[in-house]
């Protein structure tokens, strides 16, 4: 059986992306969501919980946005050397 991801596409510069507004520009309608790294509900698109900052390892190049998987973010770049 296929799985299919929920996709986005980006406002700001037109990338799509998986996740709940994980974009340069999060969507309101992609909160509130339940964080997989913590279980919490949250209502903010750009939420960061401790358990999510040990496994961040990548920056998009584009905003600056740093995420857990190069999916999540518009043009990724692996932090501390290239993708």
């Amino acid at each position: 059986m296929t799985e299919y991801v929920e996709t986005f596409k980006c406002p700001n510069c037109g990338v799509i992306a998986s996740g709940r507004g994980h974009l340069c520009h999060p969507l309101k309608d992609a909160v509130p969501f339940t964080c997989e790294f913590c279980g919490k509900e949250v209502d903010d698109a750009r939420h960061v919980c401790p358990p999510m900052l040990d496994k961040i390892e990548y920056i998009c190049k584009k905003c600056g946005r740093l995420a857990v998987y190069d999916s999540l973010v518009c043009e990724p770049e692996l932090i501390g050397g290239t993708d």
